[in-house]
């Protein structure tokens, strides 16, 4: 038995270069190895590059590296990099003795991963016009796996969502670099949709050309007409660490669900905003929980989105939180904000707040204005640390830190707000509390 099967062995050479990878998979197979092993050069065509017409299908139990190596979309084909054998077949993939199992993709040394010509499948085009799917510029596509694992590789230039999940568990995935060119919309790059669970995320840096992580368990058409049978439709015990990206104008880590499914068990540790200074506006949100908007049946009820944990934030976004419809059992701590950052933490959409803890919040103007001007007039003063112009039930502060900001604390609606602990060094407006709300300051009643 092999160690590993390369394509560039005698005899497997086919019409192009998916069909070359293929017929390397099916070798493994029949070897016993199980391992396919991309080199940098392809010999069937001589250059150093892997032109991708047709989707690398894996079985279950296998392994793929990447030395090294160029892997390009082929421009004008509709049709993913990777995915599981079954992801096309729904009369397979939908039955819970068909999920498959132990799926690995690893990178070796510098590996670039290349969607390429963009071939105008978009949201607006997907299924019309004698067009496939969306789902077909995923560039990884999984649905019914357990036990996945990509690590090491350099995504560009993905053609709508870089790597989607659906119904997948036991996942990890690390050290994923982006970079996009923003030309098409929603170029995000980890997508977990309904019915995943038990991911291990981490060191993920880059920028791509809409949400960088997403989980989104809704029950759009596609996601149903893709149900397995036995599985549950909720997203669960998600540990993200290490996200150090652009989002371009959207989110870092985004979080919502709707329709009956339930998101809960979320850890996530270190999100910092790298993004571009030169753009015309900040990024959207580092962490965004929940909305009002994108529901198929009816909006989350409360108790849907919960137990949900966040710490060391670093925010140039326009919020370094935002929380909107429902949360319930959740602790935010050490939030940062530095450069175009407008507010430090927002509750929106007449949000209802259970049990939510935020520890340790850090709140500055622009730096430049913070480091070389302490001349500011208040009617320059801009952004708002804490804005919760329309929210319900409780919410606790602790140890809260601000510099030259327009307002320190917006309060709206049926809403109790505790602050034990802060520092203001300077503020055009300090407290707007609305009549039905209240707010406790160190204690006592403001």
């Amino acid at each position: 038995m092999e160690k590993y099967i390369s394509p560039n062995e005698e005899g497997l050479f086919g019409s192009t270069d998916s069909e070359t990878i293929q017929n390397a998979i099916c070798m493994a197979e029949n070897d016993g190895c199980r391992t396919v092993l991309i080199p940098r050069y392809n010999m069937r065509t001589g250059k150093n590059e892997w032109r991708i017409s047709e989707s690398i299908k894996l079985p279950s139990n296998f392994n793929i590296f990447l030395d090294n190596c160029y892997m390009v979309q082929e421009t004008g084909t509709y049709d993913n990099m990777f995915t599981n054998l079954y992801s096309w077949e729904p009369e397979k993939y939908k039955k819970l003795e068909n999920e498959q199992t132990n799926i690995s993709i690893i990178g070796l040394g510098n590996v670039i991963l290349d969607g390429g010509v963009h071939n105008h499948l978009m949201e607006k085009t997907s299924g019309k016009f004698n067009q496939p799917p969306l789902r077909r510029n995923n560039m990884f596509l999984w649905i019914n796996v357990s036990g996945l694992r990509i690590e090491n590789l350099h995504i560009r230039n993905q053609r709508w969502w870089a790597i989607n999940h659906m119904f997948c568990r036991n996942v990890t995935i690390k050290d994923i670099d982006f970079y996009a060119i923003p030309h098409v919309n929603n170029m995000d790059g980890i997508d977990m949709r309904i019915g995943c669970n038990n991911f291990d995320i981490r060191n993920i840096t880059g920028r791509t050309g809409d949400d960088v992580i997403a989980m989104t368990a809704v029950h759009g058409k596609g996601e149903m007409a893709s149900a397995v049978e036995g599985k549950d439709l909720d997203i669960h015990d998600i540990k993200i660490k290490n996200v150090k990206a652009d989002p371009y104008y959207c989110f870092l880590v985004r979080i919502l669900n709707h329709d009956g499914s339930n998101i809960y068990n979320i850890d996530i540790d270190t999100v910092m905003d790298v993004s571009d200074y030169t753009k015309k506006m900040p990024s959207g949100t580092c962490v965004g929980i929940g909305s009002n908007i994108y529901s198929f049946e009816r909006p989350a009820n409360h108790g849907e989105t919960r137990c949900i944990n966040v710490k060391n934030i670093t925010s140039r976004s326009r919020s370094a939180v935002l929380v909107s419809k429902t949360l319930c059992h959740a602790e935010f701590s050490n939030i940062k904000t530095y450069g175009d950052n407008i507010e430090g933490f927002t509750v929106s959409d007449g949000c209802t707040l259970e049990d939510v803890r935020v520890k340790h919040l850090w709140y500055g103007a622009k730096q430049e204005e913070i480091l070389m001007s302490k001349e500011l007039k208040p009617d320059q003063y801009r952004g708002t640390v804490l804005n919760l112009p329309s929210a319900k039930g409780d919410i606790s502060f602790f140890n809260v830190n601000a510099d030259l900001v327009k307002t320190f604390v917006k309060i709206g609606g049926e809403v109790n707000v505790t602050i034990d602990g802060y520092s203001l060094n300077d503020a055009m407006n300090t407290f707007e509390v609305s009549p039905e709300s209240k707010l406790f300051l160190n204690g006592e009643i403001k």
